[in-house]
């Protein structure tokens, strides 16, 4: 990444500060996209052969060392087939993880900067055997991709750009992917709404983690390409809530799947 981009990403950071300080939306037009998503909730496909809408899932807590650990020094293998016969149990084909959510994964050193861990929760996970196909939610194009492969990172990951009317520009990450998945992209390749995009990877290969999808939501790229921050500092959540709003705008799942204020 060049000086100038730099520059320019901690210029907008700066300035979201500044507004933020003042009273302020961090992101100016934050509600504008926001609304325009809201406006547009039923056109939007599933990201799962599932219905999110409606099939059966079960919303866990990753923000206490519950039934289910995910990450740090947790053994993947272990605490997937915990989760998936909790699942079986429940006849429900999705587990989710919580947007906003504080987790207790996310504060090991690789996650620390200035001492403070970025441990908020800025997109959705659904959780899900490796292989389970994932579907465009609009229509857009890919923006970029990568294959994140530190341990504990986002293994392979995708990138959307949507612009469906001339004033709206957001985009869409799915992180945790197969290698397979980045197969045959390519910068500005069009991608339609409900067509396949890619499939979740399996352990260590998406990063080391339970098989599951990273979704989010980002208004402003701030520069990046195939990667991007999936966790913010507690005492920043206000100002990454603007640039990465809840993913749950687009995937529409009536349960409680974003954590209270404060992260718990």
């Amino acid at each position: 990444m060049t000086t100038a981009i730099l520059d320019d990403a901690s210029a907008r950071l700066q300035s979201y500060l500044d507004r933020y300080a003042k009273g302020q939306e961090p992101v100016a037009d934050a509600p504008r996209l926001r609304q325009w998503i809201i406006d547009h909730q039923v056109d939007f496909a599933s990201v799962l052969d599932c219905d999110l809408k409606s099939c059966a899932k079960i919303v866990y807590d990753f923000s206490s060392n519950d039934d289910v650990v995910i990450g740090g020094t947790s053994d993947p293998a272990r605490q997937t087939e915990i989760m998936w016969q909790q699942m079986a149990d429940a006849n429900a084909p999705v587990g989710v993880g919580r947007y906003r959510e504080d987790r207790i994964c996310y504060q090991s050193d690789q996650f620390k900067n200035d001492g403070e861990a970025r441990s908020q929760h800025l997109g959705i996970d659904l959780f899900a055997p490796a292989g389970t196909p994932v579907y465009v939610p609009l229509d857009g194009v890919v923006h970029s991709f990568a294959d994140n492969n530190l341990h504990l990172d986002y293994g392979p990951t995708i990138i959307l750009e949507h612009n469906p009317e001339p004033d709206v520009t957001f985009y869409t990450l799915y992180g945790h992917l197969s290698r397979e998945s980045l197969e045959g992209l390519y910068i500005g390749q069009p991608v339609e709404k409900d067509h396949l995009l890619c499939a979740f990877g399996d352990f260590p290969i998406n990063g080391d983690w339970i098989p599951h999808l990273h979704f989010q939501i980002i208004f402003d790229m701030l520069g990046k390409n195939g990667d991007y921050f999936g966790a913010a500092k507690p005492s920043e959540w206000e100002i990454w809530e603007s640039i990465c709003p809840n993913a749950n705008l687009i995937l529409q799942m009536p349960e409680n799947v974003t954590a209270k204020r404060g992260g718990q």
